[in-house]
């Protein structure tokens, strides 16, 4: 089974993204958010958020790291190998409809993981539906100039 995930960027009362599908657990969404971030959006979390929840509506089948192919789903995959691309419901052999979730509609069964676009950082937050409240949930900011590949702390892992 798939680890579901959100990525978003906050808003004032909290925060509005978009599903993603495969691959959400941090050991394999942080390095993806933090190179994309420093590499292809060279340092601009802003760029990021826009191409992720502004460009692709309908949210994301799979995250990757090629941005020499347009993102879309294809049921095949026609990229090198080792090519990771982007994979969005909305382009490609799909057209889902925009979906738009937030802090009000988040699901701690269905969304596992959310990841924040902040200006200061990745902050990572994993979603539990045992606790009360979405404050009670466990948080972490990482900065934008953390290492990809630099071990995670242990909350994370």
């Amino acid at each position: 089974m798939s680890i579901r995930s959100v990525i978003a960027r906050p808003t004032p009362d909290g925060y509005a993204g978009r599903y993603v599908h495969s691959d959400g657990h941090p050991t394999t969404r942080i390095p993806i958010l933090l190179a994309a971030v420093q590499g292809h959006f060279g340092g601009d979390p802003q760029a990021a958020a826009r191409f992720y929840l502004d460009e692709h509506p309908a949210g994301w089948y799979e995250l990757g790291l090629d941005f020499t192919t347009t993102p879309g789903y294809t049921e095949t995959r026609p990229h090198p190998a080792g090519a990771w691309p982007n994979r969005c419901f909305c382009h490609g052999d799909r057209a889902d409809a925009p979906e738009l979730l937030t802090h009000e509609n988040v699901d701690a069964v269905w969304h596992e993981w959310i990841y924040l676009l902040r200006p200061d950082g990745l902050q990572i937050i994993r979603t539990d539906w045992r606790k009360s409240t979405q404050a009670d949930w466990a948080s972490h900011l990482l900065p934008w100039t953390t290492n990809p590949h630099a071990p995670l702390p242990a909350t994370l892992r």
